[in-house]
């Protein structure tokens, strides 16, 4: 079941002696909300992070308190990976916001039976408005599409309450060959493999 709450603690220390605790410093803020640095289960903090997408409302368990949060910025370690700081949004659902939202293709497998593939180049779309019409990801249908095929940002659909940020003549995707695809491989491996 994904994980829509979390508990936070009190910032006890410094950050890098709750690291070793098994904790991840972060900090909370927002419009009505008086910004406070917390630490999070690690354990937790990365399942609720599998489970969710940018636009997700979670409830944050403070004490005697909770708000509603949206994830504003995860900090990695840049040579591991691994997770070291967090920033959280507390927000209402009135409140007006810019977001950026991940793009999903579906029907994939459709096309992929053409020997066609997806080719994407904008993986989110950045929208302003209300929090209580912000999707959690966008969806475009791709089963219909044929070679050569384009998508712009103007070409999806959203909510009339909100406002997409992005040029709307940006590419989002296009459809491409993957035969092409496995021509092009081929010839950059010739290209690499020395001669003998």
């Amino acid at each position: 079941m994904p994980v829509d709450n979390i508990l936070a603690l009190e910032r006890s220390s410094n950050a890098k002696k709750i690291r070793r605790e098994g904790f991840i410093p972060g900090i909370i803020y927002g419009q009505d909300f008086e910004s406070k640095s917390v630490q999070f289960d690690f354990l937790e903090l990365n399942k609720l992070l599998k489970d969710n997408t940018k636009t997700s409302r979670f409830k944050v368990n403070i004490g005697n308190s909770s708000t509603r949060c949206i994830v504003k910025e995860v900090q990695r370690d840049s040579a591991t990976g691994k997770l070291i700081h967090i920033d959280m949004q507390s927000i209402s659902e009135n409140e007006e916001i810019k977001i950026k939202v991940p793009i999903t293709f579906t029907g994939k497998r459709m096309i992929e039976s053409k020997n066609l593939m997806i080719e994407n180049y904008l993986t989110e779309l950045e929208l302003s408005g209300k929090m209580k019409y912000m999707p959690e990801g966008i969806e475009i249908d791709v089963e219909d599409k044929e070679f050569g095929d384009k998508i712009i940002v103007s070409d999806i659909i959203i909510d009339s309450n909100l406002e997409v940020l992005d040029d709307k003549d940006e590419v989002v995707a296009l459809v491409s060959s993957s035969k092409q695809q496995e021509i092009d491989e081929d010839e950059t491996e010739e290209v690499l493999t020395p001669e003998e």
